[in-house]
């Protein structure tokens, strides 16, 4: 019987390491916002807030929303100073929504795109 639980509980933990060990972006979706972010910057709970209020604001241009999230991210206690570069995707035949990509790690901005792109494709069944 021991033998069985923990066997169980090793494996639950190797479910739990590899599951996050394949990507370290997180998505969130909105019905007019995509935003990808590293798992580390912000909670899906400050995210979802976030999208919330950019939901309420409605579909803005690029320049827009380069101007009010940096202005913004302190009152959902992400931490801007961390964000090294900001992407805004355009809504069009490869995705849904626009898509808004944080990085704080400019090498990550290919595999963020493509991410982004894949998943809203991936969603589209609205």
């Amino acid at each position: 019987m021991k033998a069985r639980y923990t066997l169980c509980v090793v494996a639950s933990l190797l479910f739990a390491a590899i599951a996050g060990a394949t990507s370290n972006l997180n998505l969130s979706k909105s019905n007019i916002y995509r935003l990808t972010y590293p798992s580390e910057l912000a909670s899906p709970i400050q995210v979802q807030a976030m999208l919330a209020e950019l939901d309420k604001m409605g579909p803005a241009d690029a320049a827009r929303l380069k101007q009010w999230l940096p202005a913004n991210f302190k009152r959902f206690g992400i931490a801007g100073d961390r964000i090294k570069k900001i992407i805004v995707l355009p809504r069009g035949r490869e995705m849904k929504e626009m898509g808004i990509i944080l990085l704080t790690q400019p090498d990550d901005e290919a595999a963020a795109i493509a991410v982004t792109v894949k998943s809203s494709k991936s969603n589209s069944s609205e």
